[in-house]
């Protein structure tokens, strides 16, 4: 007889939805963390004593008000705040920024009165030709999905099917150019958009196939991508999981690090602890990566020689650094950006100048170069939130895609510091006093991701948003339903469909499988509904 009926390795979002829908089950469940905080790459730590910083993932970008409902997470404490706008995006000062406002009506009315009537227009056209993507996407979410090859072929019309061509091979800009065809308007506009194809991919915005990284970013929340902050952080949605896991009678142990899965005639019946406690269950769920789960902890030796080659072929090349700070005083910006000292808008400053900007960070990168003028997202969460931070105080966390992910370990602290005094130094040239605020400040890279969570190469995506590794293809071809060659073990975190982001699907999808198995037949693989 087992221990228990189910162990979740990875005590993430999506191990912890996987595990609460088990319990809620009737299923006897265990979830192990190698660490001693729930949340993975989207938790809430006390950097710095009094102050509360979202490591990793920091806000609910793509969290529908339906899987919130389907967890009843906000029965446990979560709850977020949905400021008025989403970010400012800024380059030179003969540049409009460009302001997302999390009002439609406010954000048509605000375009029109900084860009201009003809881009409103082609923003809101953009953002419906984002949508015919997303509409797909959407009847692919909460199931084992489609290969795409198909999903275009079976399109409802020719608009549909020859967009999911486009968007599935073409580059972003190829896309864009078609809504703002001149580079040298809107510059911010396009910055924005460009970047938007390269978060989780190795690829610059006129990289064939960046489109498609683009349109799962625009569409994963409907095209308008609201920011919601989490009151107390991003770990908030993992700590309610953890009440919700209690309360069905689950278990989260802390500092128990997987060595190995235990593997019997075909079948995965538990795990070896580091500590040499081996521990059984009629099923096992993995919420890391596929390389680390299926090379590392299953073993080669208990996979087909195709499935471990498909594995070693996923692309993890995914190069960032993440500062985290406190400041003594709030950031006052100064010349063409004054204005967003008013209202709250500076609460997240995002410097992108253009779409050719992005794409020059991109080749200093891909050549193994640290960006001249890096991209900076840096936001000031406790002008939302006051909980994470002392009165008086504020938090700020900046981010910065293309620091080389190959960079030697013996540089990598000397070259990831050199990074963020580049990418610091584009908030403080328009906030001449953010510098001299500084109290604390902790450079964090990709490196440190992969330490402390296992995490092939730390891509926070497990898998880069590309169009060879989505939909069907994920993890890789022909294993995209959840389940596994190897008999009762299951993948459930951001390696499987949809893919990353704070959205909780794959852990939910992952246990609707689960569950649909144990109630069919001993040996019956019976399909998720």
């Amino acid at each position: 007889m087992s221990d228990v009926d189910a162990i979740v390795i990875g005590a993430g979002h999506n191990g912890l939805t996987a595990g609460t829908m088990l319990a809620r089950d009737g299923q006897k469940v265990l979830v192990l963390e190698k660490t001693n905080w729930a949340g993975g790459m989207a938790a809430t730590k006390e950097l710095f004593k009094g102050y509360k910083h979202s490591v990793g993932a920091w806000a609910m970008i793509v969290l529908h008000q339906e899987m919130i409902d389907l967890l009843e997470v906000e029965k446990f404490g979560f709850e977020t705040i949905v400021p008025e706008t989403s970010y400012c995006v800024y380059g030179e000062p003969e540049d409009k920024c460009f302001i997302a406002y999390n009002d439609p009506i406010t954000m048509a009315n605000k375009l029109a009165e900084d860009h201009g009537p003809d881009a409103m227009r082609a923003l809101f056209d953009f953002f419906q030709y984002m949508r015919i993507f997303g509409k797909v996407a959407d009847k692919e979410r909460l199931k084992a999905p489609d290969a795409i090859e198909k999903l275009i072929a079976e399109a409802e019309d020719v608009e549909t099917r020859e967009a999911l061509q486009r968007l599935c091979h073409a580059s972003a800009m190829d896309i864009i150019r078609d809504y703002f065809p001149d580079p040298d308007k809107h510059r911010t506009i396009q910055g924005s958009l460009a970047a938007m194809s390269i978060d989780g991919t190795h690829m610059g915005p006129y990289t064939p196939g960046s489109a498609t990284s683009m349109a799962f970013h625009y569409t994963a929340s409907d095209a308008m991508n609201v920011f919601k902050l989490p009151v107390g952080g991003i770990g908030a949605l993992s700590e309610a999981l953890v009440r919700a896991l209690e309360a069905e009678g689950g278990e989260v142990r802390y500092k128990a690090q997987v060595k190995r899965l235990l593997i019997e005639d075909g079948k995965a019946v538990g795990v070896e602890l580091r500590s040499g406690e081996k521990i059984t269950a009629k099923v096992v769920l993995s919420s890391i990566d596929a390389n680390t789960t299926f090379l590392k902890l299953a073993g080669e030796e208990h996979l087909p020689t195709s499935f471990n080659e498909k594995v070693k072929e996923i692309d993890y090349r995914n190069g960032y650094i993440q500062v985290h700070m406190t400041l003594k005083e709030e950031p006052e910006f100064t010349g063409h950006l004054a204005f967003t000292n008013e209202d709250k808008l500076k609460w997240l400053m995002a410097y992108i100048p253009s779409a050719d900007h992005v794409s020059k960070c991109w080749n200093e990168y891909k050549n193994g170069q640290i960006p001249e003028d890096p991209l900076a997202y840096c936001y000031f969460p406790s002008m939302i939130d006051p909980t994470v931070a002392p009165a008086g105080y504020h938090t700020a966390t900046l981010f910065s895609h293309y620091f080389p992910y190959d960079t030697p370990k013996d540089r990598l602290r000397e070259d990831a510091a050199i990074m963020a005094d580049r990418a610091i130094e584009q908030i403080a040239r328009y906030a001449p006093n953010f510098r001299d605020s500084i109290v604390d400040k902790l450079v964090l890279t990709h490196n440190y991701f992969e330490k402390t969570f296992g995490i092939t190469g730390g891509d926070f995506c497990h898998g880069l948003i590309e169009p060879g590794q989505m939909f069907a293809s994920r993890p890789v071809p022909g294993h995209a339903d959840y389940r596994t060659p190897i008999d009762n073990l299951y993948m459930c975190g951001a390696a499987c469909h949809p893919g990353p982001g704070v959205t909780c699907v794959p852990g939910y999808n992952s246990a609707r499988a689960v569950i649909a198995d144990l109630a069919g037949k001993e040996g019956e693989l019976v399909a998720a509904q």
